[in-house]
């Protein structure tokens, strides 16, 4: 179990964020710390004080509460009995399930949206591949793992299954995290076929594709699967020699 780490205050001041609409004080937080989470500006261990946290996006302790309540059901915070939270952290252990379940649904998820592809889902599909190859020219690595999230969250949506939806939607929320924290090394790795499983995704379901279509989504968690594990290899502290 992850030890409660010393009180501190963590949060950036929202004074920079948009103005909060009224009546939806849960969900602004919920979102805005999320956002935070997924995009490491909030690093796994960080403590969430709920008096802090009701200061700074000047709500009061029952959204935040109620806010740290959904992430924590999403697996991105971690609530202990004292009312106080972390992010959560994540535990190595649960990593070989963790991609057994990532290949799992990029599978059935492509497969199941190439039986009936939703015209309009594809042309997003599309446009949001086409911002990915943008993305990776620039080795934009922020950008290239937020497009691979919102490219397979369509891929979900078409599925027409809520399920497999909100499924996907919690892998890729910890995916997100993973290539964010492991990935720094990947622009210096990335070629022109870094993102051929995508091509070969978005060609299955527009042709009506079921088998080539879940191939295509193997090849893509598998590829997400060995980059992960040569980021780990290429630390540098497993490069030094005590010999």
């Amino acid at each position: 179990m992850a030890r409660k780490p010393a009180a501190k205050p963590t949060v950036k001041r929202a004074a920079s964020n948009p103005r909060r609409p009224r009546g939806t004080g849960a969900s602004y937080v919920h979102e805005q710390l999320k956002n935070r989470i997924l995009h490491l500006e909030l690093m796994p261990g960080t403590l969430l004080d709920e008096t802090e946290i009701s200061r700074q996006f000047g709500v009061s302790r029952s959204p935040v509460r109620e806010a740290l309540i959904r992430l924590s059901a999403e697996g991105l915070v971690q609530n202990f009995r004292n009312r106080t939270a972390i992010v959560a952290q994540f535990d190595i252990a649960t990593l070989p399930s963790y991609f057994d379940a990532m290949q799992m649904l990029y599978r059935l998820s492509c497969r199941l949206a190439a039986h009936n592809p939703n015209p309009a889902k594809l042309e997003k599909l599309r446009r949001d591949h086409e911002e990915h190859e943008r993305a990776l020219r620039r080795r934009d690595i922020r950008n290239m793992v937020r497009l691979n999230r919102d490219f397979h969250m369509t891929i979900a949506e078409m599925t027409g299954n809520p399920y497999i939806a909100g499924w996907t939607s919690g892998i890729l929320d910890q995916g997100q995290r993973l290539l964010g924290l492991y990935g720094m090394h990947l622009p210096d790795r990335v070629s022109g076929d870094f993102l051929k499983s995508h091509r070969e995704i978005l060609a299955a379901i527009a042709k009506k594709d079921p088998d080539a279509a879940e191939a295509a989504g193997r090849a893509d968690a598998q590829s997400l699967i060995d980059e992960f594990m040569n980021s780990l290899a290429n630390r540098p502290g497993m490069r030094v020699s005590f010999k």
